[in-house]
């Protein structure tokens, strides 16, 4: 568990260019940088890094650091 938040927090730094104590509360409404590319990055960092494949119609929900740490929890 913790080798996905680890994981998961550097992907959200390089993709967002957050520093580490704004990783956890960080979603689309809050972050400058969470546009619809850097969304898609996202979602392909996650594939690639996790080695899994996100449907799009799951991608569209995945608009929060606690929505994307819950999905990698139970889908990996």
């Amino acid at each position: 568990m913790q080798n996905i938040e680890k994981k998961l927090e550097n992907i959200f730094e390089v993709v967002f260019d957050l520093k580490k104590n704004k990783i956890k509360k960080s979603n689309f409404s809050n972050t400058k940088k969470w546009d619809s590319i850097n969304h898609l990055n996202l979602i392909l960092a996650l594939e690639s890094n996790f080695k899994i494949k996100i449907s799009p119609e799951i991608s569209i929900k995945l608009l929060s650091y606690s929505n994307v740490f819950n999905f990698l929890k139970k889908n990996i």
